[in-house]
């Protein structure tokens, strides 16, 4: 390990983050290589070159392809790695509309209609039976007569020979009369119609579809369209400057979910490929269109049915062997590294409603990854699964795509807390959610924030990019310490679906709501108890296991104990694996219930050489490997890693809202400990205790904080002082604590802002409407001339340029304010100047000369110090609009204060102090710069601590505190502290009028909600130092000796 100290210090690209760079406007090279040096700046290593909403610049056109090709030199010339995204926004596949713009090649699925009207069309089945819910009974299948009527051929018709599938219906007892079926020709009886529809159109997809992922046809339309191109236009840069690629949220179709169907009964659909139903019976031995009812719901109140089980394995099948497999050879033939994540991955709901296995597609990526979207995504087990299919396969780069949806108002300790519990699981290639290239129009809401130069604290990021890289690096140092494997659930869940089952990736099945929370409550059992484990996909363990001695060897991994709990069908190759592997003398528990069904089919397992324990915790870490390291509180997870020179720990405080003091750590080592610190890129001895084998020692751990300690005789660094315990919480030389109250001087970083987002509007020649938010204004002009709205859905900019753009009509703008005293200057800020004309209180305003402020789509406007009035102020904007056309808010710059009246904005004079508390009520509502307050302190004072803060960080002197504990140590001859805080930009960009205020994520939808989520008046995040600052002055020794373990820092004071 002594030779990693140097890159344990400063990492180097391949430990650092690359952001979604989001391509969402008229791309402009110059501005693309300015962003890569911010980038750089930041500490970040690459970007992936991302088309998002907003895009201008023609999609996968020359233009597009010289400017990838300019940033991937540019990249390579600054050491900054250039890696490719395959899509237009996402998911990937559809090339933009130009792959599904061919119908045979658009997703399609097997609609079930109860109790129809007419006879349908693409029919394939139909059947009586008596239905109560979801259950039913006497099934019948009803008699066809000739052909059910098909759609005619033509551009929108779903492709399939989806008449021959009708003509493959035989009579079951039942009539076929007038599209009704009759049982006997007498009772009628519940009708089911099976019919092939296609997913609904959607702006999304540039009017078109997703695409059948299932048909190898239309892959490789997709990887002719996107994939060639690049390998024709960029040349020999693919596998040298452009590094890799990225794939996003493939998918094979929502399974009886609706999710992303775009049709009113998509609830009601299954997953269809043209050759399902054959496919089906050669690999299963049966006909599924006999079979559709069991498919769709649970016939004699059965719930688990083979006929899922076998339809969702063959859905895999083929999205495997049709999407991922082509996609990865295609890459590994030019090199490529291939990288994304598949849809969806959060629990076992999303993956059986999506795409099945996740952990089968990782085998078929380079660097496989997850999405982890939200701050306060708790769900752990979707890296454990993608870590145990890496290390199973042998991959050790594992990517997160993560920070998407958190909204402007995430600080740093959001950042840390939202990557650390994924790098201790072994997450390496961070892909931050999103950076910008601009706010232009609806990109400002495209999933803000923007992790670029747009957010006040860009500069102050790579304190972030530093600590991930380090923390990254260590974790890919030798090999986890894991014995057991579990097996994975997700089968249990396949065979269970039925109508119903699923709305939009949310459970609504009871049953499956228990498989759930025993699969995520075993999870925290056993990492909240630093016992490593992974989890075992079965048709992996068929495909990749074998028995070896008493060593269960899958693939790259091996494991001496296997954990069944939680599944209730098991693949009878697993069990026959099992078998032989106890018979060896491996250990397999039981935990809980045995599986009931063996493939799908009732049958109890009676392998005497399992053991069985119930399901708690107790019992199960009694069977299983004992931990190699422990902490002792159930909030700390860890990974112990064995490396050829000895062992590293790392430990997790996942608990964001209460610190853990006086923890015992115990690590099973004869060597020396040292602390790393992956904040600083120090490390320090450890002063322990030995007994038996095992050495321990106490510490505290902030909240959410993390620690990492290496144990080998290499890097053992002898202390020149004597070594204290680490435990900071009350064991250093205490100083007492004194509140510093204000008010305080400050000064600001940015001018102050005032948004105007009401306007009074005009169209055309008619009449002045009252005041409404300019975003629903541009809402009621699409809607009259029946345009798409804007919104994350839209139609792309560059896909409607290539028709013509009509102009729908004249718009003007009125918004007010009133100005109680005359600031010594003012500025305007608007978006696309050139395509207004302006006036101020009647007098037009020069755009001739502009600058940008804070975007390069938000342009800075002087106003002539002689066009304000103290009073009501009026600016009037006058545009022709069009399809492409963005109504937006406006902004004015200046020295003075806000006061808000309703929707009522007024102009006052800057206040001279601050108050500790939210500085909204202080003139400041709108504002999302740094602040810096001016904090006097008493003689002596060594240590700062800054109890609370509202913004994403602060700077004591210039020293960042991103995170817990916000403490500094002073000189001691300090008389006044500069304290900034650096805030987010949630007050100025929204969304301000979302009266729902704990989402748990944010999207371009909340910017214009509707209702009771609706406020006229704006909705603030607190800003600034909430709490007073704490100041600790040095106090002899002996006023800490008598402190009891059980007081917290909190208690006592602070500490030096």
């Amino acid at each position: 390990m002594i030779m990693e100290l140097s890159e344990f210090k400063n990492p180097g690209v391949e430990w650092r983050g690359k952001p979604f760079w989001s391509w969402n406007g008229k791309l402009e090279k110059d501005e693309l290589l300015r962003q890569i040096d911010v980038m750089k700046d930041m500490g970040m290593g690459g970007f992936f070159m991302h088309s998002r909403t907003g895009l201008e610049t023609e999609y996968l056109g020359d233009e597009w392809f010289e400017l990838i090709n300019a940033c991937a030199d540019y990249g390579e010339s600054i050491g900054m790695e250039a890696w490719l995204y395959d899509e237009d926004r996402w998911p990937s596949g559809l090339a933009g509309g130009i792959v599904s713009k061919h119908p045979e090649f658009r997703q399609k699925a097997i609609l079930l209609e109860i109790d129809p009207e007419g006879e349908g069309e693409n029919v394939v089945a139909e059947f009586t039976c008596d239905l109560d819910g979801v259950v039913c009974t006497h099934v019948e299948q009803g008699r066809q007569e000739g052909t059910y009527r098909t759609h005619p051929a033509g551009p929108d018709s779903p492709q399939g020979d989806v008449e021959s599938d009708a003509r493959g219906l035989q009579d079951a007892g039942g009539t076929f009369s007038s599209g009704r079926l009759e049982a006997g020709g007498t009772e009628k009886r519940t009708r089911l119609r099976f019919s092939i529809v296609e997913q609904g159109k959607n702006g999304f997809y540039n009017g078109y579809t997703y695409i059948d992922t299932m048909n190898r046809d239309a892959t490789d339309a997709f990887l002719e369209s996107t994939h060639e191109k690049y390998a024709s236009k960029c040349g020999d840069r693919l596998g040298k400057s452009i590094k890799g690629i990225f794939t996003d949220e493939p998918h094979r179709g929502a399974l009886l979910d609706g999710f992303s169907m775009y049709r009113d009964d998509g609830a009601y659909c299954a997953p269809y490929t043209q050759v399902l139903f054959v496919e089906f019976e050669k690999r299963f031995g049966y006909d599924l269109k006999e079979r559709l009812p069991e498919l769709f719901l649970q016939v004699d109140g059965e719930r688990i049915s083979q006929v899922k089980w076998h339809y969702v394995e063959l859905l895999q099948q083929l999205f495997l062997e049709n999407f991922a497999i082509p996609c990865k050879a295609w890459c590994e033939e030019r090199n490529l590294v291939l990288t994304g994540h598949v849809l969806h991955e959060d629990n076992l709901t999303a993956q059986t409603a999506m795409s099945g296995s996740m952990m089968r597609y990782y085998e078929h990526m380079t660097s496989p990854g997850v999405d982890v979207l939200g701050e306060h995504n708790l769900n752990y087990w979707i890296v454990k699964q993608l870590a145990s299919a890496a290390r199973q396969t042998g991959k050790t780069q594992l990517l997160s795509e993560l920070y998407g949806c958190t909204g402007w108002q995430m600080p740093f300790a959001g950042h840390k807390a939202v990557g650390d519990w994924q790098a201790l699981l072994g997450i390496n290639l961070r892909c931050h959610h999103l950076s910008w290239y601009t706010m232009r129009g609806e990109a400002k809401r495209d999933y803000p924030a923007s992790i670029l130069h747009q957010s006040a604290w860009h500069k102050e990021y790579k304190q972030v990019e530093d600590y991930f890289a380090r923390f990254g690096f260590m974790m890919a140092q030798g090999e986890p310490v894991c014995d057991l494997l579990v097996l994975n659930p997700v089968e249990s869940v396949w065979a269970q679906v039925h109508l119903g089952w699923s709305n939009t990736l949310a459970l609504q099945d009871e049953h499956i709501q228990g498989l759930e929370e025993h699969y995520q409550t075993l999870f925290t059992w056993l990492l909240g108890s630093q016992v490593d484990f992974d989890y075992g996909d079965e048709a992996m363990l068929a495909e990749l296991a074998s028995v070896e001695g008493q060593t269960l060897k899958v693939g790259c991994a091996k494991y001496r104990t296997v954990l069944i709990s939680g599944v209730e069908t098991i693949r009878s190759s697993t069990l026959d694996l099992l078998d032989q592997f106890a018979a060896a003398g491996g250990k397999v528990v039981i935990a809980g219930d045995a599986p009931t069904h063996v493939d799908a089919k009732q049958y109890a397992i009676g392998n005497t050489q399992y053991e069985r324990i119930a399901f708690s915790k107790d019992a199960i870490l009694a069977s299983v490997p004992k931990a190699g390291a422990t902490v002792d509180d159930p909030d700390i997870f860890g990974q112990l890693r064995e490396t050829d020179d000895g062992l590293i720990f790392a430990a997790l405080n996942v608990n964001r809202e209460e610190p853990v003091e006086w923890a015992t750590v115990q690590i099973k080592t004869d060597d020396p400990i040292m602390e790393w610190n992956c904040e600083t890129g120090e490390r320090v001895p450890v002063e322990t205790e030995s007994s038996k084998g095992w050495k321990s020692f106490t510490t505290d751990f902030p909240k959410g904080g993390q620690k990492l300690w290496v144990a080998n005789n290499v890097d053992a660094m002898p202390s020149s002082r004597s070594i204290q315990p680490q435990s900071e919480g009350a064991r250093g030389m205490l100083a007492k604590a004194s509140a510093i109250e204000g008010p305080y001087t400050f000064s600001l970083a940015e001018p102050n802002i005032c948004v105007l987002d009401f306007a009074e509007y005009r169209l055309g020649d008619g009449e002045w409407n009252p005041a409404k938010e300019v975003l629903k204004v541009d809402q009621v002009v699409r809607d009259r001339h029946e345009v798409y709205r804007r919104g994350g859905q839209m139609l792309q900019p560059w896909f409607v340029a290539q028709h013509p753009v009509e102009e729908l009509c004249d718009v003007e703008l009125r918004f007010s304010f009133e100005i109680e005293a005359m600031p010594e200057w003012l500025e305007l800020v608007i978006e696309e100047p050139e395509n207004f004309s302006i006036e101020m209180n009647g007098r037009p305003i020069d755009t001739a000369q502009t600058e940008p402020w804070i975007d390069i789509a938000l342009h800075r406007i002087r106003i002539s110090s002689d066009i304000p009035v103290v009073g009501k102020n009026e600016i009037v904007l006058k545009t022709r609009y069009t399809e492409n056309s963005n109504l937006e808010a406006i902004y004015l710059l200046g020295e003075f204060g806000v006061q808000l009246g309703g929707i009522l904005r007024t102009l006052v004079p800057m206040p001279g102090t601050l108050e500790v508390g939210d500085i909204g009520a202080q003139g400041f509502p709108f504002y999302s710069g740094g602040i810096t307050y001016q904090v006097p302190v008493p003689e002596n004072a060594r240590k700062i601590r800054l109890p609370e803060i509202g913004g994403a960080c602060a700077k004591v002197n210039g020293r960042v505190l991103g995170w817990d504990p916000f403490e500094a140590e002073l000189s001691g001859s300090d008389e006044e502290v500069n304290v900034e805080v650096v805030l987010t930009r949630r007050n100025t960009f929204g969304p301000l009028h979302d009266a729902v205020q704990d989402r748990y994520w944010v999207g371009p939808q909340h910017f214009i909600t509707e209702g009771d989520e609706w406020s006229d008046e704006c909705i603030f995040v607190p800003s600034g130092l909430l709490k007073p600052v704490e100041i600790a002055v040095a106090s002899p020794r002996s006023h800490c000796q008598n402190v009891e373990p059980q007081k917290s820092a909190e208690s006592v004071g602070l500490c030096l």
